[in-house]
């Protein structure tokens, strides 16, 4: 779980190169992220969800962090296959609990649940992310971003 604050700190301490996006205002969807000037082919949103797996006899909820480019849609059919029939977005309510920061401002880097980015992801050069705050965003390469996250898995999760 972190915020902006902790996520620079952990940027400088790898030395990544990243640039802090002014969105203008709190920004909770896509569509208002493009409006400030971000190139919409480089936006990639982290999408939280929570998952009923059975561990024994009883279920337990499980929650991942999905990596997807800002204008892909998450195909459900795909996503249940990875994770289970009983997945679906987490609440809002979980997604601040869980991961510490409200929707709109979660960002991929120390996000403390395991971390999936879709394959088409992998295919840009630069990225545009949530902070940990909604009125910030990350601009930074790709290379740049893996390596700041550290450990995650790809899947074809659109």
């Amino acid at each position: 779980m972190a915020n902006l604050e902790e996520i620079e700190k952990h940027l400088k301490k790898i030395g990544v190169d990243y640039k802090i996006i002014d969105l203008g205002g709190e920004v909770y969807r896509v569509q208002d992220v493009i409006r400030v000037g971000i190139n919409a082919d480089e936006i990639v949103k982290t999408l939280v969800i929570r998952s009923e797996v059975k561990r024994g006899l009883e279920f337990k909820t499980e929650f991942n962090a999905l990596a997807v480019r800002g204008k892909d849609r998450l195909d459900f059919k795909k996503v249940r296959r990875i994770f289970g029939q009983k997945t679906d977005l987490a609440k809002a309510d979980e997604v601040q609990r869980v991961v510490g920061v409200p929707i709109g401002a979660v960002c991929p880097i120390q996000i403390g649940v395991p971390l999936y980015f879709d394959n088409k992801v992998l295919d840009l050069v630069n990225v545009n992310l949530g902070s940990g705050d909604l009125t910030k965003g990350l601009d930074m390469s790709l290379a740049d971003l893996l390596k700041a996250v550290g450990d995650f898995k790809t899947s074809d999760l659109t």
